[in-house]
């Protein structure tokens, strides 16, 4: 059964509390329209990391995006089910 938007999202959300622990205070507040860098403050290491985890837990691979092109969550679900489909 495919994933869904909902799951994506659950899933990023451990993702991200393993990149950065200091997100468990607002992580309950992430939603699709929340921006990596200036709501979450994720460094490039941070970013790094969720894109090594990602790949890993969905089983994708990040070859045709730049990290600039990721700035809210809602990017990064948006590249995982393009990649997912």
């Amino acid at each position: 059964m495919p994933m869904n938007r909902n799951d994506i999202l659950e899933k990023l959300k451990e993702i991200l509390l393993s990149a950065d622990e200091s997100s468990r205070d607002v992580i309950h507040l992430v939603n699709e329209n929340t921006n990596l860098h200036t709501g979450l403050g994720l460094s490039s290491v941070n970013m790094l990391y969720l894109i090594i985890a990602t790949e890993e837990v969905f089983g994708i691979y990040f070859d045709d995006i730049g990290l600039n092109e990721l700035q809210t969550v809602g990017d990064v679900m948006n590249y995982i089910e393009g990649k997912l489909s």
